[in-house]
């Protein structure tokens, strides 16, 4: 299945994915504002980052691996069984950590320990959200892409749906707890799908592992560690800092941007990750792997540049459609956002190649490097202009990114 497949499968996921994204953020926006908008951005931020430690991390060298070895059985279930373990003793500290430090953890994230409750409930949940990502990787690596694609549209609906129900009986608090909730479901989902198929045994993730399998797993893996925790901290900072110097009702309006752009750019992050980052692993020559990229480039930058442009025209009607009268100061931020997708779209088709051949140290260097540029160029700027300083900030920094893929893309990659 080539890319442009790839597209138009993931693009009807992605168009449900979006349908329902777009009716929660309405959901949001009428029952919490932009306040409660800006707290949401919080917990998911704190979600994610704790999926990281408890295992999540491991997905991408999941997806690698598992592609990579397709034809050695022996192999691919010993990787399976060193990520099962390593997810089951993770998932296990975090727990302990998450059920009786809530109220701190509360206080610290979402500021006040009247959602201690909320990561009780998550505590309990968070290894069923690790064990679906982790499924999920596997199928993707196993280039299953019709189920994969199923599946995350199953994740949609659920979203959805437990968002739309728990929002209208309890508010705010009902979309906190939805949020915490939602991927147990589809994991249940996922395991009894994948159980009837022939690849899958409970045995295949209880095979007798060593320190090679340890190491392979996490030395890819310290990838997707320092990509997810160096982006979800650094937009934590950036929502936080807009709340301490500017207000809540602003840091709402940018979390809107920001959660509008992240749905735009939702059918191109998929297609790369379901067809790119297999594809690019499986290829040994530079020239085949130019190839792959301009092939890519082609299909896609228009792709996102149609996106953006059609986002920045119709940014009244979103805004009218999608938030409430409260949300009228991101008006003022599309076009650089926009602008900033596009450069931020045309770095990651470069940036895969690390990804794909394991070059851990280019790529942890510049997740660290740019998620901390971002960091600094957003106070500076945030400081100098106001909110408009943040989408500043984005578009200079995914630029920047950009020179520095495509310089390491043309001299370090053999």
């Amino acid at each position: 299945m080539n890319l442009l497949k790839t597209s138009m499968l993931t693009g009807i996921s992605t168009l449900i994915r979006i349908f329902s994204g777009f009716i929660i953020t309405k959901i949001i926006a009428v029952y919490g504002g932009p306040t409660g908008v800006a707290l949401i951005g919080q917990l998911q931020s704190v979600i994610n980052i704790t999926m990281l430690a408890a295992g999540d991390f491991l997905k991408t060298a999941t997806t690698k691996y598992t592609a990579e070895y397709n034809e050695d059985d022996k192999a691919k279930h010993k990787i399976w069984s060193a990520a099962f373990k390593t997810i089951v003793s993770l998932s296990l500290i975090n727990f302990f950590v998450y059920f009786f430090f809530s109220e701190k953890l509360s206080f610290y994230f979402l500021g006040s320990s009247d959602y201690s409750y909320i990561f009780k409930v998550f505590s309990v949940s968070l290894p069923f959200f690790v064990f679906n990502s982790f499924l999920m990787a596997i199928i993707n690596g196993k280039k299953k892409i019709k189920e994969y694609i199923v599946l995350n549209i199953v994740s949609s609906l659920i979203s959805l749906s437990l968002v739309s129900i728990f929002s209208y009986r309890f508010g705010l608090d009902g979309a906190l707890l939805s949020y915490v909730t939602n991927q147990s479901l589809v994991f249940f989902i996922a395991l009894i799908w994948i159980y009837k198929q022939v690849w899958f045994k409970f045995e295949y993730f209880a095979q007798k592992t060593d320190l090679q399998q340890y190491k392979g797993l996490l030395g890819f893996a310290i990838i997707t560690f320092c990509s997810i925790m160096a982006s979800n901290a650094s937009i934590f900072y950036i929502r936080s800092y807009l709340i301490d110097n500017l207000s809540s009702t602003s840091a709402g309006n940018w979390q809107a941007m920001w959660s509008l752009s992240q749905f735009s750019l939702t059918l191109i992050t998929t297609s790369l990750s379901t067809y790119l980052l297999p594809t690019l692993s499986r290829l040994k020559c530079k020239d085949l792997m130019k190839k792959e990229l301009n092939s890519a480039i082609k299909i896609i930058i228009p792709i996102v540049i149609v996106i953006s442009t059609g986002m920045y025209l119709f940014r009244d009607f979103i805004i009218t459609l999608l938030y409430t009268a409260e949300f009228s100061e991101m008006r003022g931020l599309f076009f650089w956002q926009m602008v900033g997708n596009c450069l931020k779209v045309f770095g990651w088709l470069f940036g895969y190649v690390l990804v794909a051949k394991g070059m851990v140290k280019y790529t942890v260097a510049t997740e660290i490097i740019f998620s901390l540029n971002l960091c600094v160029l957003s106070t500076y700027l945030i400081s100098m202009f106001g909110l408009i300083g943040a989408v500043y900030a984005y578009t200079i920094n995914s630029a920047v990114h950009a020179i520095a893929m495509i310089f390491l893309f043309k001299f370090k990659v053999n």
